[in-house]
C-alpha cells in the first residue's frame, strides 16, 4: 500500500505551535514511509473563517518547508461533491432530515436514549431542517499512538447542519476517500470522531483500511488544549525562529534531536526527523 497522508488546517487563525506539530508530524510520517503528503484547507464553515488566515498558512507552511505533494483543495470549492454523497445517503435510507436542536435533543436523551423522533416523524416541509445519518456499529481499531481502541455503537449524527452548511463529518470522510488517504495523522482532540467516521465510510461503501495515528496535545500551564480559542501564538517564520520551532517540536515528538541540529539547513534538520521517526516513542499529552 502506497502512503498517503495529510495535513487539513482550518482557516480560523494562524498556525500556532500545536498546529505545527500536528503538521510537522504527518509530514515526518509520511516522508519516513516513502509516502505522498498533502495539504486540504478545510474552509466549510465561513462564519468561523478570519481574513487572510489561509495565506497567512500556507506562506507559514511555505516558511517550515512544508509542501503539498498534489495540488491543494479547499473544501468551500466541493460542495456539489458533498451534495452527491449526501443525496445517496437520503436515497438509500440511511440519512433523515431532522428538525431538533441541540437542547430538544439533549432534554429527549435526558429522558431515555434517542429515539429517533424526525425519522419516526419527518419535519413538515419547509421546516428548517439538517440531516442525519442513522448510527451504527464501529467496530474496534488501533491507534499506532494511543493504542487499541473499543468497538462502539454510534448514535445518529449531523452531516448537514440547520444552516444549510455540511458539517465536517461529512467533508472529511468524502474528501479523504476521494484523496486516496490511507492514512491519518492528526490531533487527539479528534480520536472520539473516528468512530462516526468509519460508520460513515461503511454506510457510503468506502475504503476502511486506514491507519490512524492521534498525536499528544500540547496543553498549556492551565490544562486546556493549546488552540486559537486560548490565544495560542501564531509561529514566527523567521529563518531561526524556524530552526528553533523545528527542533523544540521534534522533541516533543520524543525524537530527542541534538543541541547543534539547530545550526542545520531546515531541508537536513527534517532529513534527519525522517531518518529517527517512531510514532511509537510519542506521549500521550505535552505540556507547553
Amino acid at each position: 500500500m502506497v502512503y498517503r497522508g495529510r495535513f487539513a488546517p482550518s482557516p480560523t487563525g494562524p498556525l500556532h505551535a500545536g498546529s505545527i506539530l500536528t503538521a510537522v508530524a504527518s509530514y515526518l510520517d509520511a516522508k519516513a514511509n516513502a509516502g505522498t503528503w498533502l495539504v486540504r484547507i478545510e474552509d466549510l464553515d465561513p462564519p468561523r473563517i478570519q481574513p487572510g488566515a489561509e495565506k497567512a498558512i500556507l506562506e507559514a507552511l511555505e516558511a517550515y518547508g512544508l509542501e503539498s505533494d498534489e495540488p491543494i483543495i479547499r473544501q468551500s470549492q466541493r460542495l456539489e461533491i458533498y451534495q452527491e454523497h449526501l443525496d445517496r445517503l437520503i436515497a438509500n435510507d440511511l440519512a433523515y432530515r431532522c428538525s431538533c436542536s441541540r437542547s430538544e435533543l439533549k432534554a429527549r436523551m435526558a429522558l431515555t436514549e434517542y429515539d429517533r423522533f424526525c425519522l419516526n416523524h419527518p419535519p413538515a416541509d419547509g421546516t428548517q431542517t439538517g440531516v442525519r445519518v442513522v448510527g451504527g456499529a464501529s467496530p474496534s481499531f488501533s491507534d499506532k499512538v494511543q493504542g487499541p481502541q473499543a468497538a462502539e455503537t454510534v448514535s445518529d449524527f449531523i452531516v448537514l447542519r440547520r444552516d444549510g452548511l455540511f458539517a465536517y463529518q461529512l467533508a472529511v470522510v468524502v474528501d479523504d476517500e476521494l484523496q486516496l488517504i490511507n492514512s491519518v495523522v492528526r490531533g487527539k482532540d479528534l480520536l472520539n470522531e473516528t468512530s462516526k467516521q468509519i460508520v460513515l465510510q461503511q454506510k457510503l461503501s468506502f475504503s476502511q483500511h486506514k491507519n490512524y495515528a492521534h498525536l499528544p496535545l500540547i496543553l498549556a500551564k492551565d490544562g486546556q488544549k493549546l488552540s486559537k480559542q486560548t490565544l495560542a501564538q501564531p509561529v514566527s517564520t523567521s529563518l531561526d525562529h524556524i530552526r528553533e520551532s523545528l527542533t523544540n517540536t521534534f522533541g516533543k515528538l520524543a525524537l530527542n534531536p541534538p543541541k547543534d541540529l539547530i545550526y542545520n539547513d531546515i531541508i537536513d534538520i527534517y532529513r534527519w526527523g525522517i531518518e529517527q521517526w517512531k510514532l511509537s516513542k510519542l506521549p500521550t499529552d505535552l505540556k507547553v
